[in-house]
């Protein structure tokens, strides 16, 4: 149930009938039998009033009329008054009633809640009027006022719990879509906040998003730029080359189509990784079978350079594939400008296990490490694509290692080779976790 403007208007509307139907059956049925129950009551009181004064009055038969008033005040703080019958003239009834009195004789009159007694000399002792007061006439003179209380009362409650229930249902289903932990707060305010936070950074992921697919689409245009003129060049001069230029041409063509396959498919693999659609599949690795794997599928590319590992074999829990494509695209990267030798080593560092990838090459300026973690970045404009890969490599591994809750930078070297030391630091885990 959704509380809304249609639903207060829809309620009020519920209400007012409501109160109409409860009024008309209240005022029909209980309302006059309440009174009519206390009006009883009120009598019989009056009445037993009446009888205690006039056996009062046959143990006394000689009080005088001022020892009397003093006296009824046993019978209850009334007011009295003693009167003359002509006092009563404008009254014909109540006239008609005390002339048949004897004296000493009492008679109530219940219209004016007075009790009169009839004295000599047509003088006439008044108590009243008598205030009575029970539970039954508070409540009769209460009722309407009280069903009106409690049939809203139960209106506003039940519209209470509508929106009680309405708040519940949909705090539910932000915890189910919202990571933001609105289940547990305590308060209106508190929801408000966690949910302001949780919008806020997803307009900052959404904006970090837009300006990476921004940049991206860049990167990929000037990326695709090159193999596709040299395709077209190709074909342009295809038609009038002989036929040993035809191969060559064709083989540019072949060359090119290639890197554009290639291109496609890390382009492809990166934006998987930052659209937060991969899912790890952990488990225990060995960390030396790792590098080892990773130099001997770089190698073959770059046979001048001497690769070194030194370190204990230690375990980490991380996904096989992923780690060992970060391991992969760094040391290549770090084999691509190495003139000689590259040193690779780790350690651990707190929760963290860290791999070291050294080269003795040109180095990075401390000025220019962060910038070549980004798509698309060459330091050096004069290399082409063919020297510098596809651009993605280092982004590639760098998105791996915020997976495993780590990061990827350039540090100064640690084994003195006097190029580019990367260090790539991924969360360790004690026990292979729950995925």
């Amino acid at each position: 149930m959704q509380i809304n403007g249609k639903l207060i208007v829809a309620w009020l509307g519920i209400m007012i009938l409501v109160n109409l139907v409860s009024a008309r059956w209240l005022m029909e049925d209980a309302y006059f039998e309440i009174q009519e129950a206390s009006l009883e009551q009120y009598e019989r009181y009056l009445n037993q009033l009446a009888d205690d004064i006039e056996a009062y009055l046959h143990t006394e038969q000689n009080i005088a009329d001022t020892a009397l008033l003093q006296s009824l005040p046993v019978y209850g703080d009334h007011p009295t008054d003693i009167l003359s019958l002509r006092q009563f003239e404008d009254d014909p009834f109540l006239i008609e009633q005390l002339s048949e009195l004897q004296s000493g004789q009492v008679f109530v009159d219940a219209q004016t809640a007075s009790i009169y007694i009839m004295r000599s000399d047509n003088q006439v002792v008044m108590i009243g009027p008598i205030i009575y007061q029970s539970v039954l006439s508070w409540f009769a003179d209460w009722f309407v006022w009280l069903m009106a209380c409690l049939v809203n009362g139960l209106g506003v409650v039940a519209l209470l719990v509508a929106m009680y229930r309405a708040q519940l249902k949909l705090r539910a289903q932000l915890a189910a879509v919202l990571p933001a932990d609105i289940e547990k707060a305590q308060s209106p305010q508190d929801q408000l906040t966690e949910l302001y936070g949780y919008l806020a950074s997803s307009e900052q992921q959404s904006t970090e998003q837009l300006n990476l697919q921004r940049d991206l689409l860049h990167g990929v245009a000037h990326e695709f730029r090159s193999p596709m003129a040299r395709i077209q060049f190709a074909l342009d001069m295809l038609e009038d080359a002989e036929l040993e230029a035809q191969a060559e041409l064709k083989s540019t063509m072949q060359n090119a189509l290639l890197g554009l396959d290639e291109l496609v498919k890390e382009l492809l693999y990166y934006a998987k990784l930052k659209d937060g659609s991969t899912i790890l599949q952990l488990q225990s690795i060995s960390c030396r079978e790792l590098l080892q794997d990773a130099v001997d599928k770089v190698s073959s590319f770059y046979p001048k350079i001497k690769y070194n590992i030194s370190g204990d074999d230690l375990n980490v829990v991380a996904d096989h594939n992923l780690l060992r494509r970060a391991l992969i695209n760094i040391v290549r990267n770090a084999g691509r400008f190495a003139q000689t030798q590259c040193h690779i080593s780790l350690c651990v560092d707190g929760g963290y296990m860290q791999f070291y990838i050294e080269d003795d090459g040109i180095g990075i300026p401390p000025g220019k490490r962060s910038r070549i973690f980004e798509p698309f970045t060459r330091l050096d404009p004069s290399r082409s694509r063919d020297s510098g890969g596809c651009g993605l490599g280092l982004a590639i591994a760098n998105s791996i290692a915020q997976l495993h809750e780590g990061n990827i930078c350039v540090i100064d070297g640690v084994h003195e080779l006097g190029g580019a030391c990367f260090c790539l630091k991924v969360k360790r885990y004690a026990d292979k976790p729950s995925v």
